[in-house]
């Protein structure tokens, strides 16, 4: 478990929680959460559970399990943080989920993808895998040399220019081969598949392409989990990034990420980190 997904998953277990939690507890650990002081928050969410006798669900006592494994006790200053394993074992266990006062959001039935909003590149880079959506022009440059440097290869490529509807060849209009169509896909699968350490794709020009060749484009997209998916089962890091996006393009992509699906063969994944970046 990286640092991200770390944050991701205690922010989802205190804010699952809610309706069993006083405002003033929920607000004090949505502010630390928002500030990055996750410790904060889980020593006051463990103290809660010991003191109050709040009930949990089997699911939230599996996932409090795996998130606190994330820390080497003893950690100073936080006593609840400490103890966790005897509060955890000693809490009132329910067979269900508690009731919601209001319904939940519905759940995706696409593999299991977490969108995060307003990055931070230098943090990106750390994570194993990645989809970055809409990538802006200062970090082409940086994206491609990270990986070309840090990874193994690092790649640009302009889909204005390798997905055209036809072009000149000998001088009569060429309708692209089937191979050349599929260009793109077979890049990413060839780096995936050939290069040792890894590798970064950047995929310029991503709007144009959707808009002309969109059932193309959506079919690539839907590939995208499978590929980082089964990255993430080694050890390579693996990349890709999407520029040139408008941001409805941008939203329509995230939604075709949920409703893909990952291959079988694969078993259960992390979630893909989905780094997604504001209109420019």
């Amino acid at each position: 478990m990286d640092e991200i997904e770390f944050m991701d998953r205690a922010d989802a277990l205190f804010q699952g929680m809610r309706n069993r939690l006083r405002d003033q507890d929920y607000d004090f650990m949505s502010g630390a959460a928002h500030a990055g002081e996750h410790a904060e928050v889980l020593d006051l969410l463990l103290a809660i559970i010991a003191k109050r006798r709040i009930p949990i669900s089997k699911r939230e006592r599996d996932e409090l399990r795996a998130i606190m494994s994330f820390y080497e006790l003893p950690a100073k200053m936080y006593d609840f943080i400490n103890d966790w394993k005897n509060i955890v074992d000693s809490a009132d266990i329910i067979d269900d989920e508690p009731e919601r006062d209001e319904p939940g959001p519905p759940v995706a039935s696409g593999p299991p993808v977490i969108v995060h909003e307003n990055p931070d590149f230098g943090r990106t880079l750390r994570t194993q895998v990645g989809l970055h959506v809409d990538l802006p022009p200062r970090l082409y440059e940086p994206f491609v040399d990270h990986f070309t440097a840090a990874v193994g290869v690092g790649v640009e490529i302009n889909l204005a220019r390798t997905n055209p509807d036809e072009y000149l060849r000998s001088g009569k209009v060429h309708k692209p081969t089937k191979v050349e169509a599929n260009f793109v896909p077979l890049m990413i699968q060839a780096i995936s598949d050939g290069s040792i350490w890894g590798g970064g794709i950047l995929l310029r020009g991503f709007e144009q392409w959707w808009t002309k060749k969109r059932s193309d484009a959506e079919n690539l997209i839907r590939q995208l989990p499978t590929v980082l998916a089964a990255e993430q089962l080694g050890d390579d890091n693996f990349h890709i990034a999407l520029a040139d996006l408008s941001s409805s393009t941008a939203e329509q992509v995230i939604a075709a990420l949920a409703g893909s699906k990952i291959e079988e063969i694969l078993g259960v994944v992390p979630p893909v980190p989905v780094f997604k970046y504001p209109p420019i």
